[in-house]
Parts: structure tokens; sequence; C-alpha cells
């Protein structure tokens, strides 16, 4: 076994070993009971766990690091670079930090550590798992069986290509925000466990169908042109600005949840400012997110451009010292 893959595994056996260790301690909670005191020092020591999203964590971190070791042991002359790897652990390791630290635990009790919280999930953890290129290293490293049974199959089904169809991305992307930022689905996710998972689990799958085309590191048919990509994160952008602002200008507090974690609490901004720096967490740093994007989207549109002309100008100056000028399409037989 090489080098890198026993880092993964290790990694991943590390935060299982974590996991197992913290859970019969009192360090690990989310019915926010530690949440009693803003000051830095007691926030940074209190964290949480989510039992389902961890198990998930380690499950496919587990099988992400098997497959890469699969991959260098049977293939190792396939061009995988090892940034594909890494950038898969730290999608993950920022998702165990959404879902244990501190960041989790006060999201009961704050909103606006809530909407960090979702930022982590849909603009860090959702293109750093992408740029791992699972799709790839799935196909690879499976069995033939395995990959021409199921893999191939489900990549190729009408359900995929319907999903990842852009517009049914960004309008599956734009309900998964919108629909749970509905007051009534807001107040229920903070109040079940149960509809908390549910919900983090659409926000990822929503993130995870747009940054899939935007990003297209894996090798599938789910390429969009650049236009494309481009248009997407233009949507997305606006989306995430109006939700924002209607979050900053409305008068009084939308969540039940808040309002009352506010009037209990004795620390901390109420409930409306509390709303506010949410909403400003959604706007401001998500969409930049989304614009930095666009701004690498542009510039490998221009790269790609500038290569097609190179390789023109190539085979151009290859027919100007084979022919001494350029070939040029005469008459059709018959005609004058």
């Amino acid at each position: 076994m090489t080098r890198r893959p026993r880092a993964l595994i290790a990694l991943v056996a590390a935060i299982a070993a974590l996991a197992a260790a913290l859970l019969p301690t009192g360090l690990l909670a989310h019915d926010g009971r530690y949440a009693e005191s803003g000051e830095l020092l007691n926030a940074l020591q209190v964290w949480s766990i989510d039992a389902p999203g961890l198990a998930i964590v380690i499950v496919v971190g587990g099988l992400y690091a098997w497959g890469y070791y699969r991959l260098r042991r049977d293939s190792p002359n396939f061009h995988f670079p090892r940034w594909h790897a890494w950038s898969f652990a730290a999608g993950w390791l920022v998702m165990l930090l959404g879902l244990m630290s501190p960041v989790d635990t006060y999201s009961d009790d704050l909103f606006w550590m809530h909407m960090i919280q979702h930022v982590m999930i849909t603009m860090i953890v959702a293109p750093l798992m992408l740029l791992g290129a699972p799709a790839t290293l799935a196909l690879r490293a499976a069995s033939p069986r395995v990959r021409t049974t199921y893999l191939v199959p489900i990549l190729n089904s009408r359900l995929v290509r319907a999903l990842t169809w852009p517009p049914s991305a960004i309008v599956i992307y734009i309900a998964s925000v919108w629909s749970w930022h509905w007051p009534d689905a807001y107040d229920a996710a903070i109040a079940s466990e149960a509809v908390h998972f549910v919900e983090h689990g659409v926000f990822l799958l929503g993130a995870v169908l747009l940054w899939w085309l935007v990003i297209g590191v894996d090798a599938t048919k789910l390429r969009p042109h650049h236009v494309w990509r481009c248009a997407l994160l233009v949507v997305a952008i606006l989306q995430n600005i109006g939700l924002g602002l209607i979050l900053i200008n409305v008068g009084e507090p939308v969540y039940d949840t808040y309002a009352t974690a506010a009037a209990v609490r004795e620390w901390g901004p109420d409930a409306l400012l509390d709303q506010r720096i949410g909403a400003g967490i959604m706007w401001v740093p998500g969409s930049m997110m989304f614009a930095l994007a666009i701004i690498v989207t542009v510039y490998y549109w221009a790269e790609r451009e500038g290569f097609k002309d190179r390789r023109n100008d190539t085979v151009r100056d290859m027919q100007i010292r084979v022919h001494g000028e350029v070939p040029t399409l005469g008459p059709r037989p018959g005609e004058q």
C-alpha cells in the first residue's frame, strides 16, 4: 500500500476512534443544554455530535479511501492526481466541523450560527467533495461487474440525466434552499433531530447537483458548456441575494425557535439582529463563493478558447510549410 492511501485510511480511522472516545462523555450533545454562555472560551469548548451524519461521513470517507487504494494498486498508470483525494478529505473534514464543532451546538440558539453551518455544507463541502472526482474514482476502482451492472447504468439513467439537466439542477437547488427557510420547516428542523438530518441531506444533494455541473471534474457526460455554468452561478447568486434581502428587511423575527431562544438566554444578539446577521452571512459569503466560481469558470473558458486558437494557428502554419500556402476549397465539378 502506498503512503497516500495509508494516510487517508488512517484519517478515517482516527475520526472513528475520536467519535468512539467522545460518545460516552458529556462533551457531545445537540440539545443546546451546554449553550449557556456566549463567552469565547466556553463556546470553543462546547462540541456536539450528529450521530447519523457522523456515521455517513465515516462510511463514505472509508469507501473513498478504499477506492483510492484500489486505484493506486490496480491501475498505477492511471492519471488521478493526489489533489483529488486531498480535496475530498478536506471537504469531509469541513463536514465534520460543521456537525461536531460549536457551530452545530449553537445552531439551536443562534440563527447566524445555523447559517454558517449551511454555508459550510453547500458552499465548501459540496465543491470540495466533487473536486475529489468521486464518480471517476468509483468507475475506475470498482470491479468490472459492479461497474457495468450498477455504476454505468445509474450514471446513464434517465433519472440522473433529468436531475443533472442544468435547468433542473438550479431549480432543485433553489427549491432546497427556499423551502427549508420557510418558517415552519426551519422550526421543525431545529425541534427534531430526524428533520434536521433530512434538512442537511437535502441541502447537500441540491448543492452537489449544482456544483457537479459547474465543476465538471469527473469524466462523465455531465459537462455543460461554460455559458451554462456561468448562467447557473448567476442565478444562484440572485436567489441568494433575494432570500438574504427578505430576511434582512423583514421587520420582525420569522423563526419562533430563535425568538424563544433570544428571550431565554442572557447573552448574544436579540432575535431580529440575529436573523439579520444570518441573512448577511447567506448574502455575502455565499454570494462570494459563487462569484469566485464564476471567475474561475471564465478563466478556464478563456484558456480553452485560447488553446483552440493556438491549435488552429499551428495547423495553419503546418499547411503553409507543406503546401506553400493555405489550401482553399475550389469550385465543385461542373461549377465555375
